[in-house]
C-alpha cells in the first residue's frame, strides 16, 4: 500500500496557494509540487471532494481549469475562519491556559496577545460574568510526575485532592499507586483509592496538593495489573448516552477493529451492531451522517429522531 502522507501534504498546500494568489498555472503547480500532469489532475479531482458540513453543493470546493490556469471557488473557510462562538472561544482560552509557556520571550508574548484577543472577543458576550469563576486544569509538572514515580518505586501511598468532572466535586484522596502512563497527551495514574475502596483511574492534571506519605506500610501491586491494557481502555467513553449502531458489511470489519468483542453483535449478512457509549447524541448523529446509508442508529430513540430530523432538513433545502 502506497504512503498517503505525501499526497495529503500536496492537497493541503494546493488549496491555500491557489486561494491566496487567485489563480496558478498548471505548469507552476507541477513544478512546485514535483508531480506529473496526471498526478496533479488526480489531486485536483480529489480536492473537489472536500467540503464542510452539512455537505450541500455549496459546501464543497470547486476547481476550474481554463487556459492552463487553475482557480477555486467555495473555499472561503480556508482563507477566512468562521467567527468563534462564545463556547468555542472559551474552550480555546482554557486550552491555551494549560500550555507550558516560558515566562518571557516571543512565545510568552504571542500567548499573551492571543489570550488578550480572546478576552476582548468574549467580553461583548456573557464572558464578563464568568471571569474568575472558570479555570483550566493545572499543567502537570515534572515534580508531580517524579513524586508519583517515587511512590511507585518505594510502594508509598500518595495524598492529593482530585477534581471529578462527572460530579463536579473536589475531594481528598489517599491512594496506593499501581502505575502511570501517557494516553493521547494526558498523564494517567492508576491506583487503589482507599476512600472509594476501588481500583480507579485518575487524570494527573486534575490532581492538586500532591503529597507523599511516610515510609512503612508498603503495599503490593496486583499481579494481574497490566498498564498497557489500562491505558488502552482510557480512551473509551463511559457515562455518556448508550448507542447501538448497525454498520453495513462494507464498513463492518473497519468499525469492529477497535471494539471489544462483548460490544459486537455480528449478523448473518455480514453487518455488525456495535453497542457503546458516546460523548453526546449530537456527536453520534454527526458520525453516522458521515457514513451515509452504510450506518443506521438502532438505539436510543432520541438519536433516531434527531437523525431523521437532520435528514428531513437536508431534503427540504434541496426542494
Amino acid at each position: 500500500m502506497s504512503n498517503p502522507v505525501p499526497r495529503l501534504r500536496r492537497l493541503l498546500s494546493i488549496i491555500p496557494m491557489i486561494q491566496r494568489r487567485g489563480e496558478v498555472s498548471l505548469s507552476e503547480l507541477q513544478r512546485v509540487l514535483g508531480v506529473s500532469k496526471r498526478e496533479l489532475q488526480g489531486d485536483l479531482n480529489a480536492i473537489m471532494l472536500c467540503g464542510v458540513p452539512p455537505y450541500l453543493p455549496n459546501d464543497y470546493i470547486s476547481v476550474f481549469i481554463e487556459d492552463d490556469r487553475v482557480t477555486i471557488d467555495y473555499a472561503d473557510h480556508f482563507s477566512r475562519p468562521a467567527r468563534l462562538t462564545l463556547q468555542e472561544a472559551l474552550a480555546l482560552r482554557l486550552a491555551i491556559a494549560r500550555l507550558r509557556v516560558p515566562e518571557d520571550g516571543p512565545l510568552y508574548e504571542a500567548t499573551q496577545e492571543l489570550l488578550g484577543a480572546l478576552d476582548r472577543l468574549m467580553l461583548g458576550n456573557d464572558f464578563a460574568s464568568l471571569i474568575g469563576k472558570i479555570e483550566g486544569a493545572e499543567p502537570t509538572t515534572n515534580a508531580d510526575l517524579s513524586m508519583i514515580d517515587r511512590a511507585l518505586r518505594e510502594r508509598r501511598r500518595l495524598r492529593f485532592t482530585y477534581y471529578s468532572p462527572s460530579s463536579e466535586r473536589v475531594t481528598a484522596r489517599t491512594v496506593r499507586p499501581y502505575g502511570r502512563g501517557d494516553r493521547q497527551g494526558n498523564e494517567y495514574l492508576f491506583a487503589f483509592c482507599e476512600k472509594r475502596e476501588a481500583d480507579l483511574t485518575f487524570r494527573v492534571d486534575r490532581i492538586s496538593d500532591l503529597e507523599l506519605e511516610g515510609e512503612g506500610n508498603a503495599y503490593l501491586i496486583p499481579k494481574d495489573f497490566d498498564l498497557e491494557k489500562r491505558l488502552a481502555k482510557v480512551s473509551k467513553v463511559s457515562g455518556g448516552p448508550h448507542l447501538r449502531i448497525r454498520f453495513a458489511e462494507a464498513l463492518a470489519a473497519y468499525e469492529a477493529e477497535e471494539t471489544e468483542d462483548r460490544d459486537l453483535e455480528w449478523l448473518p449478512n455480514g453487518d455488525v451492531v456495535i453497542s457503546n457509549s458516546c460523548n453526546s447524541i449530537e456527536y453520534a448523529v454527526n458520525d453516522v451522517l458521515h457514513r451515509g446509508e452504510l450506518a443506521e442508529v438502532l438505539e436510543p430513540p432520541e438519536a433516531r429522531k434527531q437523525l431523521a430530523s437532520r435528514l428531513e432538513a437536508f431534503l427540504a433545502q434541496d426542494e
